[in-house]
């Protein structure tokens, strides 16, 4: 069956995790897949200015409330970069691994090549 453009455009494409318990914050997060546009801005941002906070500000934009609601806004990086770094990496790599990113997308961000953003190691 072929897609139309309104199939395509109304189709709920967002994925969330399974909930991640957090004991050092009390409770539960989850993390949800970027939208195209976010994670050509957030690779754009990165390949111009090798951004500082870069785990923090990923956290930023995928962390979410069970209905898929960023937790926090941009505004926050600087409060939420103050938490603690064990639990911002392990956040962190579920992100990572959710959105299927890899060694070589963050290595080719800036080179002008993208290279395939699908497969291969999840860590950073």
């Amino acid at each position: 069956m072929a897609l139309s453009k309104a199939k395509i455009l109304a189709a709920k494409d967002v994925k969330l995790s399974a909930a991640i318990p957090v004991p050092e914050w009390g409770g539960d997060v989850y993390i949800k897949t970027l939208s195209g546009t976010e994670r050509d801005a957030f690779e754009d941002a990165y390949s111009e200015s090798r951004m500082k906070q870069f785990r923090v500000r990923f956290l930023v934009l995928t962390l979410c409330d069970d209905s898929g609601e960023r937790l926090f806004g941009d505004s926050d990086i600087d409060e939420l970069g103050k938490k603690n770094s064990v639990v911002i990496n392990r956040l962190f790599d579920a992100a990572w691994k959710h959105n299927a990113l890899t060694n070589e997308a963050v290595e080719s961000l800036g080179n002008g090549s993208p290279n395939d953003q699908s497969g291969g190691s999840t860590s950073p």
